[in-house]
């Protein structure tokens, strides 16, 4: 993060944005001002990224989440078992053969 400790005013940044883009891409986060008070910062992608954006979670990382919230952690239940035995089944618990002579 930029520790400068002047900030930018809001006219200059806005007639100088591209500079001050690169500052932030280069340096870190840009303070822009209004009134000598900072009201807003310009920050490079990975900055936003690593800060504000959600990481989306896997539906197995929510799963273990929920399994830890519910007390199940301790259990013996195998997570992969389950999905391989779940892959096995076929389509809907049914065998491939099984759907064939459906109508």
């Amino acid at each position: 993060m930029n520790t400068n400790a002047t900030a930018v005013p809001i006219f200059e940044a806005k007639n100088k944005l591209p500079y001050f883009i690169h500052q932030a891409e280069e340096n870190g986060p840009v303070r822009i001002s209004r009134h000598n008070e900072v009201v807003a910062y310009i920050v490079s992608k990975v900055d936003f990224e690593k800060s504000v954006a959600p990481k989306e979670k896997s539906l197995v990382e929510r799963i273990q989440e929920s399994r830890i919230a519910y007390g199940l952690e301790d259990d013996d239940f195998d997570l992969t078992e389950y999905y391989d035995s779940i892959r096995e089944r076929g389509y809907y618990g049914k065998s491939d053969s099984e759907h064939l002579f459906e109508d």
